[in-house]
């Protein structure tokens, strides 16, 4: 989807799909490279003019082909739901920061317009999709005393349906993150020693429990010593 890029706000304009900003229903309408790409996709190759063909090579059957948004860029919403500031949130609404003062508080609205990005992603044809996951929404005060609900409950119903769900953190940080405790409040799977220029990393013992799940491909067995996995129970247990 086109998108708000970054300092440029909306003047750099590209994608795969035009969206009309002037039209509150935020329509989508596919280029020409949605076009070609899904083209590619059918094809398992690039086509190629009959004078070329020599050129010509397939992907592996097995080859992915995918397409990626980030939150930040196509969501909007930007205060729907209880959902919290961001870094960029603060700094697109401080005046003659960006140009033409724009920001991203209605952008694609991807927030309430799923329905029709799924069924542009099923038009592609793609057999993954990567986008990230929008923390002020999921941490909406920058912490992890309070969960944004809604949020997780729509990442719940992908995990159910079989979607395979990854994050990351891209820009769009938690601003209260860094107004409230900041790195006061240490949590993860390594405890990383900030008094050090080293920056050294310490496994926890949750590293070592999530180390035993990958392992066992499932939970380890806690009446057992370390790594003794949990069997498959018979049907019906």
């Amino acid at each position: 989807m086109d998108n708000f890029e970054w300092l440029h706000s909306y003047s750099a304009r590209f994608g795969l799909h035009q969206v009309d900003f002037e039209n509150p229903n935020r329509p989508r309408t596919p280029k020409r490279s949605a076009v070609y790409y899904a083209e590619v996709i059918r094809n398992n190759g690039i086509p190629l003019p009959k004078e070329d063909e020599f050129l010509y090579g397939e992907f592996p059957k097995n080859f992915s082909w995918s397409v990626a948004t980030t939150a930040y860029q196509i969501k909007g919403a930007w205060r729907a739901d209880g959902k919290g500031l961001s870094i960029w949130d603060q700094f697109a609404h401080t005046p003659l920061k960006i140009s033409n003062d724009e920001n991203v508080d209605v952008v694609c609205d991807s927030y309430h317009k799923l329905k029709k990005d799924l069924a542009s992603l099923r038009a592609l044809q793609v057999s993954h999709y990567h986008f990230s996951i929008s923390w002020p929404r999921v941490l909406p005060d920058g912490t992890t005393k309070h969960f944004h609900f809604c949020h997780c409950l729509a990442l719940d119903k992908s995990l159910n349906i079989q979607v395979n769900t990854m994050d990351y953190t891209a820009w769009s940080l938690m601003d209260n993150f860094e107004w409230a405790t900041g790195f006061a409040e240490k949590f993860g799977l390594y405890y990383i020693n900030y008094t050090d220029p080293n920056l050294p990393r310490i496994p926890r013992e949750s590293s070592k429990y999530y180390s035993s799940i990958i392992l066992c491909n499932g939970f380890p067995d806690p009446a057992y010593e370390p790594h003794l996995c949990l069997q498959p129970q018979p049907e019906g247990n």
